[in-house]
């Protein structure tokens, strides 16, 4: 019995050890890091934020891996490596619909009329990939395959890809781009305020 105590103690311990290879938001939590595989290599967390409706409504998080993290907007929409978007529904229930108009709609502030005009078909395949409910823990991933296009992945399910390069910017620009969702958000997903809070962690 006195053996068992200390094995007891010992797996309890590791049960609530917070995960020091993931970063936590709101708390959920995202891997530092996404292993390689056939398609990819391997990418790391640049940066995730909460999303809220008018301050009061959690509608999801979002994270953005890159191949090389980085805090300029600019080079990373400019950047030709793999990029990812993850989206982890915080809403109890949503019309997974209505999630892809959310979406067009923040990308309607962030293009010409002359972009967005020319991403219509684009546009219209993403949304035809949103069907049904999605619910507080499911996912949508956004990857950017170079030389292929957009990959959607919702709920560990491929969709589709949609191709070039152009769609998959302009999705991006959605959170880094000049009118993101919220400057708080812009900064989060860009790093920033995790180096603020590596620097003030440094400095204690």
């Amino acid at each position: 019995m006195r053996l068992l105590t200390p094995i007891f103690l010992l797996v309890t311990t590791l049960l609530v050890m917070p995960n020091v290879n993931a970063y936590t938001v709101d708390g959920v939590e995202f891997s530092e890091v996404v292993p390689a595989n056939a398609e990819r290599p391997e990418l790391k967390l640049n940066g995730a934020s909460l999303r809220e409706l008018y301050l009061l409504i959690e509608t999801y998080v979002g994270a953005l891996y890159l191949e090389n993290p980085s805090t300029d907007a600019q080079s990373i929409l400019d950047s030709e490596e793999h990029k990812r978007m993850v989206f982890h529904v915080m809403m109890k229930k949503v019309g997974a619909r209505r999630i892809a108009n959310a979406l067009q709609e923040a990308l309607v502030m962030n293009v010409t009329k002359e972009q967005h005009k020319k991403l219509g078909g684009e546009i219209e395949q993403m949304l035809s990939y949103f069907d049904g409910k999605m619910h507080r823990g499911e996912e949508a991933i956004f990857d950017y395959l170079p030389g292929k296009g957009t990959q959607i992945t919702i709920n560990n399910e491929v969709k589709g890809i949609i191709p070039g390069k152009d769609y998959f910017r302009a999705m991006l620009s959605i959170w880094i781009g000049e009118n993101p969702v919220g400057r708080t958000f812009k900064d989060d997903i860009l790093g920033l305020n995790r180096l603020d809070k590596t620097s003030q962690v440094a400095g204690q």
